[in-house]
C-alpha cells in the first residue's frame, strides 16, 4: 500500500491515500523516453499536465470515497470537507457546493479540463453523474492566476474514469456491472461498462439508468415534486501516437427529466410554479498530450465544446408554458510545464493559454416573462507560472495570468462592452524540519460579470393585476475582484507508537476580500402599492470572507482516525453587516477499520453543524445545529473465487435528523439505506 506524502484539510482524503492508493505508472519504452499514460494526468486542479502529486493545499476525494459514500450529487461527495456547504436544498438535481462562502458563478468547474459554464436563474448547474467519476479535486480560494474568470472562490475539478484506472494489471479487456438501491425514495440504478487496451489503442464505455420517488425529509415527511429519472453515458478513446505522444477523445451525455418547483429549493407555489423539465447536457472533449526533452517538457492540447439544455414546460400556468434555455461553451486550453534543475536550484514552468465562447439563447413563453435572451461571450486568457526551489527547502512560486473578455446581446443596443484583467499570485512554501511545511500565499482573482446579470429584461414576476416587477438590465456592471490571503502549516510524524503508524495534521487561516461584489437587488417601490417595481443586478461595496481550517489524521496498522473543523466570517465591509450564504461551523469526525485482512472496511463519518447566528438583519429564519452519522461498509475478496465482487452499504443520516443547512429554504433528506453490489470482470 502506498503512503502519505501530503495532508490535505479533507479528514478522509488523506486516510485514502494512505491505505488504499493506486495509479498507473509511465511506462518506458526501449529508448527510454516514458510513455504517456492519460489516466496518470491527476492534478487537474492545478492545472499541471505532468503531477503527480497534489498540491496539499487541493482537497482529493478519490474513487474509493465515492464508492464508500455512494453520493448522489457532487456536491454530496464534498459535504465532509471543512468550510464547504452543500447549496440547493434536498433536490440533488439542484445541489452545488458552497466553499468559503462563495458558490455559484464564483466557483469554477471543470470536467476532464474543460469548463462547465452553465448558469440560469434557479436551474442546476452539476449535471455529471458520479458513478462516472474517478476523483473530484476542491481548490478552495481564489485560482484566477491559472484558471481565469469565475475562480473567484476557488475551482471544483472533475476527472472521469477511464480504461487505465479500471484496468487490472496484465489484462487488456475488462468490465463491471453495478446496481444500486436506496430506501429514501426508492432510488436504484443500474450502470455498466466495458474497457480495453490493444496495442496502442484503449477505450471505454461507461453507462448508468437511475430513478427514485419522492424524497423524504427527516423524520418521514414526504417532499413533493423531488423525483426524477436520469441517464448518463461516458465514451472514450486513446492512442498511443508513438512513444511520446497520446491522443485522447470523450463524449459524454447526460439526460435527467423531473418535475419540480421553478426554484428546486422551494416547494410550488404562486412565485414558484410547477415546471416539468427535460434537461440534456452534452460534451466532447479531445486532448492531444506531447512529452519532450527526455520527459522533461509536457505539453497537453485540449478543445472541447459544450451543450446544455432545458426545456420546460409550465403546466399550470393558463394553457401550459414551453420555455427553453440553452448555453454553448466551446473552448480550448493549451497548458505546458516543463522541469528543470540545477545543483541545488531547480524548478517548473507552468504556462499556456484559454479561449472559450458561451453562446447563450433562452426563449420565454406567455405574458408577463423575462424576455427572450441572445447573447455571447468571448474570453481569451494567458498564463504563466513557475516553481523555483532552492536546496529542496524553500520554495517561491510567482504567477500572472490576463485576461480579455467581450460580451453583446442581440435584443439590447448598444449592449457590446469589453474589459480585460491581470490576475497575479505569490506562494512562499519553507520546509522548517523533516515534519513541518510552512505555506504563504497571496491570490488576485476575477469574475467577469455573467450575460444575464447585465442584459436579463422584462417582467420578474407580478403580484396582482398589473403590477408586476420588472427587469433592469445592466450592461454596465464591473468585474468582481477578490484578493486572498493564506497561511498554512503542514505537519507529518511516523513511527509515535510503532514503525506502522502516522500521524498527519494541518492548520491554515485566510482572508478574502472582494470588490464589486454583483448582487440582484428589488429597487424603486410603486408609490402607491409600495412593493419592489424593478429588479436589476449591481456592483455593491466590498466583501470580506475569513476564516479558518484544521485537520488531523492518524494512522496505525487497519485504524484510521480523522478530525477536521472549518469556520468562515463573511461581512459586508460598507457597513460591518454579515453577508448571507456563509457556512456554519462544521466538526468531521471520521473513523475507518479494516478487516478481514483488509477485504472488508466499516466506517463511521459524525458531522458537528454549529447554528448560523451570524445573519444579515434582512434575515428571518433562524438555522438551528445539528449533528449527522453516516456510516458505510464495503467487502471486496483480494482473493479467491469471489474476486471482483464488491458490496457496499451506505447509511445517510442513520438518526434520521430533520435539519437545516445554513440560509437554504427547505428541510434535507432522512435516513437513506444505500446498498450496492458490483462485479468486475
Amino acid at each position: 500500500m502506498g503512503q502519505i506524502k501530503t495532508f490535505t484539510l479533507n479528514p478522509l482524503a488523506a486516510t485514502v491515500l494512505a491505505l488504499s492508493a493506486s495509479g498507473v505508472a509511465a511506462q518506458t519504452a526501449d529508448s527510454g523516453q516514458p510513455i504517456i499514460q492519460f489516466g496518470e494526468v491527476v492534478v487537474a486542479a492545478d492545472r499541471n499536465p505532468s503531477a503527480k502529486e497534489k498540491d496539499p493545499s487541493t482537497v482529493v476525494v478519490e474513487r474509493v470515497q465515492l464508492e464508500e459514500q455512494q453520493p448522489e450529487s457532487i456536491a454530496q461527495a464534498l459535504k465532509y470537507e471543512p468550510n464547504v456547504q452543500v447549496e440547493g436544498g434536498p433536490r440533488y438535481s439542484n445541489q452545488s457546493p458552497n466553499i468559503r462562502g462563495l458558490s455559484g458563478l464564483r466557483v469554477l468547474q471543470t470536467i476532464d479540463g474543460a469548463r462547465q459554464n452553465f448558469n440560469s436563474g434557479h436551474r442546476g448547474t452539476y449535471q455529471l453523474d458520479p458513478e462516472l467519476l474517478k476523483q473530484v479535486e476542491v481548490k478552495k480560494g481564489p485560482a484566477s492566476s491559472l484558471w481565469g474568470s469565475g475562480a473567484v472562490g476557488g475551482v471544483v475539478a472533475m476527472t472521469t474514469k477511464s480504461s487505465a484506472d479500471l484496468l487490472k494489471s496484465g489484462d487488456t479487456f475488462g468490465g463491471y456491472l453495478k446496481q444500486e438501491f436506496g430506501s429514501n425514495g426508492d432510488s436504484s440504478e443500474t450502470t455498466a461498462a466495458i474497457y480495453g487496451l490493444s496495442s496502442r489503442f484503449d477505450y471505454l464505455v461507461n453507462g448508468s439508468v437511475a430513478d427514485h420517488d419522492n424524497l423524504e425529509i427527516g423524520g418521514g415527511e414526504e417532499l413533493e415534486n423531488s423525483a426524477s429519472e436520469n441517464t448518463a453515458l461516458l465514451a472514450r478513446a486513446g492512442f498511443q501516437l508513438s512513444d511520446n505522444q497520446r491522443f485522447d477523445i470523450s463524449f459524454r451525455h447526460n439526460n435527467r427529466e423531473e418535475g419540480v418547483p421553478s426554484n428546486p429549493n422551494s416547494n410550488v407555489g404562486a412565485s414558484s410554479p410547477l415546471v416539468e423539465r427535460d434537461i440534456t447536457d452534452q460534451n466532447v472533449t479531445a486532448n492531444y498530450l506531447l512529452q519532450a526533452l527526455e520527459g522533461k517538457h509536457t505539453s497537453k492540447f485540449t478543445l472541447y465544446r459544450n451543450d446544455t439544455q432545458f426545456d420546460e414546460f409550465r403546466p399550470t400556468q393558463g394553457e401550459g408554458q414551453q420555455d427553453n434555455t440553452e448555453v454553448q461553451t466551446t473552448g480550448i486550453a493549451l497548458t505546458n510545464s516543463t522541469d528543470w534543475a540545477t545543483d541545488g536550484f531547480g524548478g517548473q514552468w507552468i504556462y499556456g493559454l484559454d479561449w472559450y465562447q458561451d453562446d447563450v439563447t433562452t426563449v420565454r413563453d406567455g405574458d408577463n416573462r423575462p424576455a427572450n435572451l441572445n447573447a455571447d461571450t468571448d474570453v481569451l486568457g494567458l498564463y504563466a507560472q513557475a516553481d523555483f526551489t532552492f536546496a529542496d527547502v524553500f520554495t517561491l512560486t510567482p504567477g500572472v495570468r490576463y485576461d480579455r473578455f467581450e460580451a453583446k446581446s442581440q435584443q439590447l443596443a448598444d449592449s457590446a462592452r469589453d474589459d480585460s484583467a491581470v490576475s497575479p499570485s505569490l506562494t512562499a512554501a519553507v520546509k522548517a524540519s523533516d515534519w513541518m511545511t510552512l505555506t504563504a500565499s497571496y491570490a488576485k482573482a476575477f469574475r467577469a460579470p455573467g450575460v444575464e446579470e447585465m442584459y436579463t429584461q422584462g417582467t420578474h414576476f407580478c403580484y396582482f393585476g398589473p403590477f408586476c416587477n420588472t427587469f433592469i438590465p445592466n450592461p454596465d456592471l464591473e468585474a468582481e475582484e477578490a484578493r486572498n490571503t493564506e497561511l498554512r502549516a503542514d505537519f507529518a510524524f511516523r513511527g509515535l507508537v510503532n514503525s506502522n503508524d502516522e500521524l498527519t495534521a494541518s492548520a491554515a487561516v485566510f482572508r478574502n476580500k472582494v470588490d464589486n461584489f454583483i448582487e440582484q437587488l428589488v429597487v424603486n417601490p410603486h408609490a402607491t402599492m409600495g412593493f419592489p417595481m424593478n429588479t436589476t443586478y449591481q456592483n455593491v461595496d466590498e466583501a470580506e470572507l475569513k476564516g479558518f481550517e484544521l485537520g488531523a489524521n492518524y494512522l496505525v496498522n487497519d485504524l484510521a482516525l480523522g478530525l477536521s473543523y472549518g469556520q468562515t466570517e463573511g461581512r459586508d465591509l460598507s457597513d460591518d453587516s454579515y453577508l448571507s450564504n456563509i457556512p456554519a461551523d462544521k466538526w468531521v469526525l471520521d473513523l475507518g477499520y479494516y478487516l478481514l485482512q483488509r477485504d472488508l472496511k466499516a466506517g463511521l463519518r459524525t458531522s458537528l453543524v454549529s447554528a448560523q447566528e451570524q445573519l444579515p438583519e434582512s434575515e428571518t429564519r433562524e438555522f438551528d445545529s445539528y449533528t449527522l452519522a453516516d456510516a458505510y461498509v464495503t467487502w471486496e475478496p483480494a482473493t479467491g473465487s469471489l474476486n471482483g465482487l464488491k458490496l457496499a452499504l451506505a447509511l445517510d443520516n442513520l438518526a434520521d435528523e430533520e435539519y437545516r443547512v445554513a440560509f437554504q429554504e427547505l428541510y434535507m433528506p432522512g435516513r437513506n439505506i444505500k446498498l450496492s453490489a458490483s462485479y468486475r470482470f
